[in-house]
């Protein structure tokens, strides 16, 4: 009986204690950025959560507390400070109430039913964070950096020995780069075991655009919570890498980086994002974003800007004026070039910072213009999934030569600098400049009846023998020669085969005689000599050099329609051109009803609820296949595609035939299905 009363004393005052403890400044695992949770509250009538919310969030009532270990759900009751869905002023103080724990639970998450689960809370733990000692600080310093303290600061504090004589350059890059092998390891910190599953795998895209050619590198996730993708960079460049975002990175070099999946409370990226390496990778990357947004004069928004467009020219050109001028401006910054001589940064590292500032603004120049040229057109979609444009009456065209005489003062750093590719924003510069104005203007003959007899790009601006004209011509020659490697291994050359193999031919002297930069030619050299070995002894069925896991998933997709020509498309629900797309096949579809071919319309998993439902009212036919998002990625790096539609075609053995497949006809694919 006495050892009875004891324990009945004991949990009795054990649970006096959990009732009235208050745990300040909680541990956190894992912290979604629509509150800042300062406090915890345990009472005998309720659990109360206290914090912060952000700008536009909001407290829903479909919220549980959920024990961690066992599963066990706790009621939301009410919240204080604010009503419920009502949106939140950044900062708004709130009490959020639960029913009372039970006196076993350590560890907490804080659950929105049904909603995204990056938008939780997991592994809050009834109790404080504990600060470590300046003892056990200094002793882990001794040891190891903290890879959570390689940030600006850190690197900015390395010895080095400034370049007082340095100035923007394109004289080092005459002969562009050399390529290498190089690695990237992604360590992600404080992964809850709820959500692994969400990052279980990366892929990776290196880009060549000296032909626009990509690779797409796949790596799952190791028991460290780690990701190790191991690269072939044809030159020095920043990688997309999904889920991650952009990296730079210098072929031999193995950079690290360690993050979190939790998002930063102002939504910019994760809370905090770290790099190590061997060579100047980390340091690049570190200094690289700070330094741009302190001196890279960005006044870009798109809302702004879309305001903009839409009052005419007299609200937009002389914004882009300006922008133009700023991008000269960045380049003559005197204060600017004094902040990167004061840094450890190389040369090469300087000039990096430098191209991708100056690249950053012309970027906002092009988008801007090409976002209202855009305007020129209306244009409506009809059922079957045409397009129809019209002119815009109301449309004044822009005065480019103004705006690009004004970057052109800096023909040379910007335009003639093979620093280019490695600039930070990837593949974007490039792209948009190769599209512009400036490189991609036409002119027509046309004979006394109006029509076109020939057409000849013009050079307005003097852009021939620049590095970004070499560009042009080399990525324009590579897509003719991949177009009439993939017409003749589809049979689709005939009786002038001959006529298409010597135009290439005579193509890719002309190119050559344009180029300027010895790496360029060399590259356009090498692909002609592919070319010319593809087109005489034919290609093999591609596919060779997949995992074993890759091939289980092929043939899982795959197998079932052995027998068939296959048409792979993968798509989703916000891609307007795929959903154009099968809206124009659906009469392709239906000619083609009694042969041999399947369509295969492939999206994820968790997209099936709103595709079908498109799909039924549209009325697609066809197969409908959903695969995982890891599969998704899976297919990415063996079928090489990172934008889509993307539609694969597929022998009736079950074997890939071509990774890049236009539907255009029923009578195309009719031919096809005879040769395969």
């Amino acid at each position: 009986m006495r050892l009875k009363t004891i324990l009945f004393f004991t949990l009795f005052f054990s649970l006096q204690i959990i009732a009235g403890k208050v745990i300040k400044n909680p541990e956190i695992e894992y912290r979604a950025r629509w509150m800042t949770i300062t406090e915890i509250e345990l009472t005998k009538e309720a659990t109360i959560i206290r914090g912060t919310l952000g700008q536009g969030s909001s407290i829903i009532n479909n919220t549980v507390l959920r024990d961690r270990n066992s599963g066990k759900e706790y009621k939301f009751l009410r919240v204080e400070g604010i009503k419920a869905h009502e949106q939140a002023v950044d900062g708004t103080t709130c009490s959020v109430y639960f029913e009372p724990l039970d006196a076993e639970v350590k560890e907490l998450n804080y659950i929105e039913v049904g909603n995204n689960m990056l938008g939780n809370y997991y592994g809050i733990k009834l109790q404080s964070k504990t600060k470590q000692s300046k003892r056990e600080v200094a002793n882990s310093g001794a040891r190891e950096v903290n890879p959570e303290s390689l940030d600006f600061d850190y690197y900015m504090s390395q010895p080095y020995t400034p370049n007082t004589k340095w100035h923007f350059s394109n004289l080092p890059y005459k002969s562009a780069f050399e390529g290498g092998k190089a690695q990237i390891k992604i360590h992600i910190k404080k992964l809850p075991k709820e959500i692994a599953n969400m990052v279980a795998s990366a892929t990776a895209r290196v880009t060549n655009q000296i032909t626009r050619q990509e690779e797409t590198i796949f790596a799952n996730i190791d028991e460290n919570n780690s990701f190790t993708l191991d690269l072939n960079l044809p030159y020095p460049q920043s990688i997309y890498i999904n889920s991650f975002g952009n990296l730079f990175i210098t072929p031999g070099d193995t950079l690290e980086m360690f993050t979190t999946i939790e998002t930063a409370p102002d939504n910019r990226g994760p809370r905090f994002k770290t790099f190590r390496s061997k060579g100047e990778s980390a340091v690049i990357n570190t200094l690289l974003p700070k330094l741009i947004e302190k001196y890279g004069k960005n006044e870009y928004n798109y809302k702004e800007a879309s305001e903009m467009i839409a009052k005419g020219k007299d609200a937009v050109q002389p914004v882009l004026e300006r922008w133009a001028n700023q991008a000269n401006e960045i380049i003559a910054d005197e204060e600017f070039r004094q902040a990167l001589i004061n840094s450890p940064l190389s040369t090469f590292g300087k000039d990096i910072v430098m191209m991708s500032a100056v690249t950053n603004k012309c970027i906002e120049v092009e988008d801007v213009m090409s976002n209202y040229q855009s305007n020129q057109y209306t244009q409506t979609q009809s059922e079957d999934g045409s397009v129809k444009l019209e002119m815009n009456p109301n449309y004044v065209p822009l005065d480019y030569d103004l705006v690009y005489g004004i970057l052109l003062k800096n023909k040379d750093l910007i335009f003639n600098n093979a620093l280019v590719l490695c600039e930070f924003s990837q593949w974007v510069f490039v792209n948009r400049t190769l599209y512009s104005q400036m490189l991609n203007k036409w002119n027509n003959d046309r004979d006394e009846h109006g029509y076109i007899i020939n057409q000849y790009r013009c050079d307005d601006y003097g852009m021939a023998g620049t590095f970004m004209n070499d560009l042009w011509l080399s990525q324009h020659i590579v897509f003719d020669m991949e177009r009439t490697q993939k017409d003749d291994k589809l049979g689709q050359l005939g009786e002038y085969r001959s006529v298409r193999l010597d135009y290439i031919a005579n193509k890719v002297g002309e190119s050559l005689a344009g180029i300027q930069n010895i790496k360029v030619a060399q590259t356009i050299t090498n692909e002609f000599r592919n070319f010319v070995k593809s087109t005489e002894i034919g290609t093999e069925e591609i596919g060779t050099g997949w995992t074993e896991e890759q091939e289980a998933l092929w043939n899982k997709i795959v197998s079932p329609y052995k027998g068939n020509l296959l048409l792979l498309d993968f798509w989703n629900m916000g891609c307007g051109p795929c959903r154009s797309g099968m809206m124009s096949q659906k009469k392709i579809v239906e000619e083609l009803k009694d042969e041999p071919v399947k369509f295969l319309y492939i999206n994820t998993i968790n997209e099936k609820d709103d595709s079908e439902k498109w799909m039924g009212e549209k009325n697609i036919k066809g197969e409908h296949i959903y695969i995982t998002n890891e599969e998704w990625k899976q297919f990415q790096t063996m079928i090489n595609f990172q934008g889509i539609p993307r539609c694969v075609l597929v022998g009736k053995n079950g074997k890939l035939i071509e990774r890049d497949f236009d539907i255009t006809s029923a009578s195309e694919i009719g031919e096809l299905i005879k040769r395969f």
